[in-house]
């Protein structure tokens, strides 16, 4: 069996080495276009702002993976599939003609989105997009060469690399500018739970310019200069990021393959609608757990366990993806934010017969010095009496509460058996009420 594997990111490797190691017989190629395999996305304005280093990024060598059994090319580019004949086109030093496969996996990732801003072009010099280890390597190596230079940044989309990149260029002493074209930054979440989110922005002297989308990037000599608003305001910078969104990385692939809003549509066991050819991490469609709905989830924890499970299912064992919570956590300097399950909106625009439950968590003690609490909003379902989401704001263990509320919404666990949950309790670590003991509280009569 010859098992191709397009993409050496998370969900390429994991799949790779996991099915490997099931299967030793069967011979297992990775085509990665870049330089790079097993790299993070996550993390990389944290590299670039130099609290993580370049091995926190890219977690393995292609020797590491070759020491296991897995062929990987590096720098070989997959420029086209014939899924009839079972070839793949293979540009690259080592392997450059057509290659055949009994397999194909695709995990070919996302890449960043820009729509159709005048001026915009990839040759500018100081303006870069960040959905790859190679975009984080350039973004560092811009700024070292030029530190005596760069004075002012504009990052342009304020989701989750966009505000952690904006605080990595703070961080690096740059007057940074925001401009998001919402009214809002991470829309799912209340606006009472971001206002933490906003003060610390506003603190730390950065930009928020929210309804406000670019219409132009003013550039001399391919050196962008400033990016103008839909509102005619101008903008100066010495560089900027463009991170707006991103789109799997399918461009190449012919419309045999069943795609819907651009993204590749999978079965519970990462099946297409192709023989043979099966697609995993950030370029398919979830599920919203427990629904039909389609939901795009491009994190890294996801993609991993996409690899694996897909690694499991290959080698024969019966497994099925149930979908996501979208289960997010984030932070701004030392303000954390973590969401699971629906918003209290989308809960009630499904039909639930939902209600809010607002308070104060607290991660130890209140009398610490160093105690704040965490605002906290969990969503229930007031007929069954179960969970439906959570979100939460806080400088310490809002990630960790978040997971426990993604536990019990996943196995459906009533509210009234979380009385009988034996939480962990410590003056400096943990409060007598945990979260799920004041819901308990709260909904239990």
């Amino acid at each position: 069996m010859k098992v191709a594997v397009i993409g050496g990111g998370a969900a390429g490797m994991m799949f790779s080495t996991q099915y490997k190691k099931a299967n030793p017989d069967d011979e297992v190629f990775v085509f990665e276009k870049s330089q790079y395999v097993a790299w993070a996305g996550c993390p990389t304005p944290y590299y670039i702002a130099d609290e993580l280093s370049f091995n926190d990024v890219v977690l393995g060598t292609p020797e590491d993976f070759i020491k296991r059994g897995v062929n990987v090319k590096i720098l070989h580019k997959v420029t086209n599939i014939d899924f009839k004949n079972k070839t793949l086109t293979v540009e690259g030093n080592e392997i450059n003609r057509a290659f055949e496969y009994d397999r194909l996996i695709i995990a070919v990732g996302a890449k960043s989105f820009v729509p159709n801003i005048k001026g915009y072009s990839e040759n500018l010099g100081n303006v870069f997009t960040l959905s790859h280890a190679e975009h984080a390597v350039k973004i560092k190596e811009y700024i070292n060469e030029n530190k005596d230079k760069i004075k002012k940044a504009v990052v342009v989309g304020a989701g989750f690399i966009g505000l952690e990149t904006a605080e990595a260029f703070n961080r690096k002493n740059m007057e940074v500018t925001i401009v998001e074209k919402s009214d809002k930054i991470f829309p799912t979440v209340s606006e009472n739970l971001k206002s933490e989110i906003y003060e610390s922005i506003e603190k730390h002297g950065i930009a928020l310019k929210l309804n406000s989308g670019v219409n132009e990037i003013v550039s001399e000599n391919n050196i962008a200069k400033s990016v103008q608003l839909d509102n005619g305001e101008n903008i100066d910078f010495d560089i900027a990021l463009f991170s707006i969104g991103i789109t799997p990385n399918i461009d190449f692939i012919s419309s045999e393959l069943k795609t819907e809003n651009g993204k590749i549509v999978v079965n519970d066991k990462f099946e297409t609608n192709l023989p043979d050819v099966y697609a995993v991490g950030d370029c398919i469609f979830n599920k919203f757990y427990h629904t039909d709905r389609n939901l795009y989830a491009p994190f890294g924890d996801v993609a991993n366990k996409h690899g694996m499970l897909l690694a499991k299912y290959l080698s024969g064992q019966n497994i099925s993806w149930k979908g996501l919570l979208r289960s997010f956590a984030t932070s701004f300097y030392d303000i954390k934010l973590a969401q699971t399950g629906l918003s209290l909106e989308e809960a009630q625009s499904l039909g639930y017969n939902a209600e809010k439950i607002e308070m104060r968590a607290m991660y130890k003690n209140s009398g610490f010095k160093d105690s704040f609490p965490i605002k906290t909003e969990i969503i229930y379902d007031k007929d069954k009496k179960v969970l439906l989401g959570g979100a939460m704001v806080g400088k310490e263990a809002v990630a960790q509460f978040i997971d426990q509320i993604a536990i019990v919404i996943t196995l459906e666990t009533p509210i009234e058996k979380f009385i009988e949950i034996d939480f962990a309790y410590s003056p400096t670590n943990a409060s007598v009420w945990n979260p799920l003991l004041v819901t308990y509280r709260k909904v239990i009569k």
